[in-house]
């Protein structure tokens, strides 16, 4: 199992995320809306194979292993909105995959969302 995560990592990481929903949310997002989230995470291809195996346990689909300018990405998928809480929880989630795995979490991404989907020129925030 995976080994405590070190809280000035948390911490470091949580601060780009809370940055990110700030700046979503200044652009109009509504982070109660439910939206698809990417995660990436890069390493080894045998250990990303590995997380592919096991994404179902930790809550993610469509685990798809690409190689990438010469590093072996792995994309997750699941399906949350942006609140606060949330992405804290995903964040937590991101670093014990990263202990597990011996990978390094690479960040997330999703778009911004009002109550009609994405927000876009035809969906304006």
């Amino acid at each position: 199992m995976s080994g405590p995560i070190d809280p000035a990592h948390l911490a470091e990481e949580w601060a780009i995320d809370d940055e990110i929903l700030q700046n979503m949310a200044a652009g109009g997002d509504l982070s109660h809306v439910v939206r698809e989230i990417n995660v990436q995470f890069v390493g080894a291809v045998a250990d990303l194979n590995k997380l592919k195996n096991d994404a179902a346990k930790w809550g993610f689909r469509s685990a798809l292993v690409t190689n990438e300018d010469d590093e072996w990405v792995i994309e997750l998928q699941t399906d949350l909105d942006t609140k606060r809480d949330t992405i804290r929880e995903l964040t937590r989630k991101c670093l014990e995959i990263e202990s597990e795995y011996d990978i390094d979490h690479d960040g997330w991404g999703c778009f911004a969302c009002n109550e009609n989907g994405e927000i876009s020129d035809e969906n304006p925030a």
